[in-house]
């Protein structure tokens, strides 16, 4: 089917016209690494932009070339002209949204429905215990199914932790402590499912009142990075709900960054709404990913665990370009650790450099994704840490993956994970 090209410059996509040319934007952008193709540039996609901008170009056209866009954002920290290619990405993908996959609408049909997230969790949890997942990859059956020996692959091991019990209610005698509202993920609930609660016995023992929230199904970060903003405002207004009708909350945290990068999109998502614009506001002013809520109160002076030999830390592209987390993780576990390793750069990685996953990226261009990771995977076994700790489950979904085929020796766990051994266990 022919595409109709735009006859009027769009006001939406003004940032581009800002683009001097000037190639800063090259060496950081993880596409562009791997490929040295111009097209899958920041630079190239803004010439895109300005494409449609000025009628040379359809929507489809466009969104279909920028699909290769991670949205990682580290263009945005390297322009000198405050370009930010990612956001223009994100404004076309609205207006022309990504195809979902026949897996990508079944996934989400679970994910969105918080029953049925429940239930695939206890089969993931289930397999992952009862020894089938070991068989499984220890035997030659998977070998003649490559698409399901891929999506296999994703799946993490058993937690180190074990299952955690749930955080017990506070005695009606107790001081009073801060109300603390833990939003678990849904990634976190299906493919890490002792996060939340670790993560709630970790705020607990930081002196905080925790109530686990996980009625909402997902916050809306797929679709958002799509462009399906019907199905995102719906999860948006559940996740908005949810907060509101169970509050007041003296803060609100996330045990996944990447659902705080899209919860405090919702402001401007609901901007003009009557109702949800303020509801999305004073989320904004509460809402902390975990090492960024525990970075800014000390930490509990007894430790169940000495230390760990040596901790690295991964940064989520968009919790670090996006909200500027760098320092938080860092401080919350440098006490933990003999060593607290940086990864470093190399020739076609830096040393913040993208995993390549890229929420539903490594699902739809599996081998560029996997390209992506894979100066990663080799800089993080010359490192040689104990464990990788991260807060974004699709990073760590996607690094676990890629280390395993290397037979690496390093963990790959969360940081609620690592916290609660430290301190709580």
């Amino acid at each position: 089917m022919a595409h109709t090209r735009s006859k009027e410059p769009s006001a939406s996509f003004a940032n581009a016209e800002k683009c001097t040319q000037c190639g800063y934007c090259l060496p950081v952008c993880p596409t562009y690494r791997v490929e040295n193709n111009e097209l899958h540039s920041p630079r190239g996609r803004v010439s895109i932009i300005l494409a449609l901008r000025n009628g040379g170009l359809a929507k489809e056209e466009a969104a279909t070339i920028l699909d290769h866009c991670l949205l990682c954002q580290a263009c945005h920290a390297a322009c000198p002209a405050g370009v930010r290619p990612g956001k223009l990405a994100l404004q076309l993908r609205a207006q022309a949204p990504l195809p979902a996959s026949r897996f990508s609408r079944l996934f989400h049909a679970i994910t969105d429905r918080p029953r049925l997230t429940a239930v695939l969790a206890a089969i993931i949890r289930g397999y992952q215990r009862s020894g089938l997942q070991r068989w499984l990859r220890r035997g030659r059956l998977l070998r003649w199914l490559p698409t399901v020996a891929h999506m296999e692959a994703m799946l993490p091991v058993a937690s180190a932790i074990g299952s955690v019990p749930l955080l017990p209610a506070p005695p009606s005698s107790a001081e009073p402590q801060p109300r603390v509202a833990l939003l678990a993920g849904c990634m976190t609930r299906l493919f890490f499912s002792s996060v939340p609660q670790a993560a709630a016995h970790v705020l607990h023992r930081w002196g905080n009142q925790v109530v686990v929230l996980d009625q909402f199904g997902c916050c809306g970060a797929p679709y958002r990075e799509s462009g399906d903003r019907a199905r995102l405002r719906r999860q948006a207004k559940r996740t908005l709900d949810l907060l509101h009708d169970s509050g007041p909350w003296q803060a609100v945290v996330c045990d996944s960054s990447i659902c705080a990068v899209t919860l405090h999109s919702y402001l401007r998502l609901f901007g003009g709404d009557p109702i949800y614009e303020d509801r999305a506001r004073q989320l904004s002013a509460k809402l902390k990913t975990m090492s960024q809520f525990l970075a800014a109160t000390p930490p509990p002076v007894r430790r169940k665990k000495e230390t760990f030999a040596a901790l690295a830390y991964h940064d989520h592209c968009q919790a670090r370009h996006g909200l500027g987390i760098i320092t938080e993780p860092r401080n919350v576990l440098r006490p933990l650790a003999d060593q607290l390793l940086e990864l470093r750069q190399s020739d076609s990685l830096n040393a913040d450099g993208c995993c390549g996953a890229a929420g539903e990226y490594q699902l739809r261009h599996p081998e560029r994704s996997q390209a992506i990771r894979a100066p990663k995977v080799q800089v993080i076994q010359e490192q040689d840490p104990t464990v990788l700790v991260g807060e974004n489950p699709g990073c760590l979904l996607h690094l676990a993956a890629g280390l395993d085929q290397k037979g690496a020796q390093t963990a790959v766990r969360h940081l609620a994970e690592v916290l609660y051994e430290a301190y709580c266990v």
